[in-house]
């Protein structure tokens, strides 16, 4: 089975189950919805660049690291050292910055 032949009964389906009115009702939500995650991809990644330039010492680089774990719902990330915390922020926003 083919790429447009499951598109086509993803539709069918979605009509039948939501209703023609409701159905773009349910697109431009789910629209919304991944533009939100990206907007919150993107300020994500700009904190983390901001950790990476910060120069006044560990301590607010640390602090910075933990605001931003607490903000990607993270566990425990006073436990972990900071490049652990590094990593698994750069893992859940899947980046790679040096």
């Amino acid at each position: 089975m083919g790429y447009e032949n499951v598109l086509i009964i993803v539709i069918v389906a979605g009509i039948l189950l939501f209703g023609t009115k409701k159905l773009p009702e349910l697109f431009r939500t789910m629209g919304r919805a991944q533009s939100e995650y990206e907007k919150a991809k993107l300020e994500a990644r700009s904190e983390l660049s901001k950790v990476h330039e910060v120069v006044d010492g560990d301590k607010g680089r640390r602090k910075n690291l933990e605001g931003i774990a607490l903000k990607l719902d993270i566990p425990n990330p006073e436990v972990l050292s900071d490049e652990d915390l590094s990593q698994s922020i750069q893992r859940k926003i899947g980046t790679k910055l040096s």
